[in-house]
């Protein structure tokens, strides 16, 4: 192997791989807030009407879908001394921690002026968080071609990503009400998760390199068009952009109903706190033993695996939803489900680039890496629309403290029986996916062109 090939396939030290899982530690803190507490936020604690605040967030969310691909376009084009992806995580990180504590300090106007300023201010978020994200997901193919390193490379951000979701899921709610309950006490505590997050985005930049040296020039990238052709010809990209938008529609809804499942069917709003917890949990410490499993198995039967279990917890939920016990038996259940899949969808893209470069000739990372930030952001936006919009016409009002019947059912329908369904589709998606199959092969052909 040529001294270039030792220097592309580096092995990568534990301080630069903890390094590179801050950065998802980071920006699940943002995240955590957008799925779980955003859209309660708007409805319980400000009290804006669920169906706009739905409409609200799915128009940002297909603007957010557009944004991806063009910051992904910028990625390519991008030349520092820094590399292609790390300047950006510096660049972003204030004013993604700016735009995060503003969603929370919406003004006490009027219904029309506080809609607007939740358009604006989840919009500029949103914008913000596409600044970060699609650079630092890029930089997980520019570190290394190594496919075993990449692999614990994206292991490890999904455990920075967990640690992320569960310490805004399971310590917002605590630490409001320690705080005082009110709005005011909404903005201190983002204030502080805001500060971490930027901290942690710094750390991300400053310990981690790029050693991809790049085959053409900055300023030979593809122009827009042809890349999305290029990404329209690589039939595993648009499958693993199919996975993300159902894995993040049923993500949404279950998780973005958890806080009216926790008030309304076990008469606590503080339990969503335990549910969260344990849901989350699982995937923490199960993450830490997952590269032997893919080793050993690949990707897929073990994500096929895992979404059969949660399926599983759902039903058991599904029982009695207003008992505790099955409630948290079957969180923990969903929870360990998503460990195979969470731990793996993201090494996923990474293998679809390379995927591309031996169909086409042509790498074209930023843009194709922008699939799973945007099938996840479209994913989750449609999730929390529907949240939404379901809840809106069941008669569901945050300033009611007893809720008609069709709104229980409601609640039901979003965190039990949609998330099932969505995750039985998942089944045959990933039943379909075989690029690891025939992966062995494009990794030897493409390193026998770079000779």
């Amino acid at each position: 192997m040529s001294s270039k090939q030792q220097h592309e396939f580096a092995k990568v030290g534990p301080t630069e791989r903890l390094s590179f899982g801050a950065g998802d530690l980071a920006t699940n803190i943002a995240w955590g807030a957008m799925a779980t507490y955003v859209v309660f936020f708007y409805t319980e604690v400000i009290g804006a009407a669920a169906a706009a605040v739905g409409t609200i967030i799915l128009l940002s969310r297909l603007l957010d879908g557009i944004t991806d691909v063009l910051m992904g376009a910028v990625v390519d084009r991008t030349k520092s001394r820094w590399g292609k992806a790390r300047p950006w995580i510096l660049w972003a990180a204030v004013p993604f921690t700016v735009a995060l504590v503003l969603v929370f300090c919406v003004p006490d106007v009027g219904p029309g002026a506080t809609l607007a300023y939740i358009a604006i201010s989840y919009n500029m978020l949103i914008i913000a968080f596409t600044a970060v994200v699609i650079p630092y997901g890029t930089l997980n193919t520019r570190i290394t071609r190594n496919y075993t390193e990449r692999s614990r490379l994206n292991v490890t951000r999904m455990f920075g990503a967990t640690l992320g979701v569960i310490l805004v899921t399971v310590l917002t709610l605590p630490m409001v009400d320690a705080l005082g309950g009110d709005q005011r006490a909404w903005v201190i505590t983002f204030v502080i998760f805001g500060a971490i997050a930027t901290a942690l985005f710094f750390l991300t930049f400053n310990n981690t390199r790029e050693r991809i040296e790049d085959t053409q020039a900055t300023d030979d990238q593809p122009g827009l068009r042809e890349t999305l052709g290029l990404a329209l010809r690589n039939r595993y990209w648009l499958l693993l952009f199919a996975i993300f938008i159902v894995f993040s529609v049923a993500e949404s809804l279950f998780t973005g109903g958890t806080a009216y499942y926790a008030r309304y069917l076990l008469g606590d709003a503080g339990i969503a706190a335990t549910i969260s917890f344990m849901l989350y949990i699982p995937a923490l410490i199960g993450m830490l033993f997952m590269q032997p499993v893919y080793r050993r198995f690949g990707k897929i039967a073990p994500m096929i695996v895992g979404a059969v279990l949660f399926v599983v917890g759902s039903a058991m939920i599904a029982i009695d939803p207003t008992n505790l016990n099955l409630a948290i038996a079957g969180s923990i259940i969903r929870g360990i489900g998503r460990i195979p899949i969470f731990g793996a969808i993201w090494g996923m893209l990474p293998d679809t680039i390379e995927y591309g470069e031996w169909r086409t000739g042509r790498r074209v990372e930023g843009v194709l890496y922008s699939a799973g930030s945007m099938g996840q952001k479209a994913g989750y936006g449609l999730g929390a629309a529907l949240l939404g919009w379901i809840m809106g016409a069941a008669g569901y009002s945050g300033l009611n403290d007893v809720q008609p019947d069709s709104a229980i059912t409601a609640i039901n329908a979003v965190f039990i029986y949609i998330p099932m369904v969505l995750f039985l589709a998942l089944i045959v998606l990933f039943s379909i996916y075989r690029l690891e199959k025939i992966y062995p092969q494009v990794e030897r052909e493409l390193a026998e062109r770079r000779l």
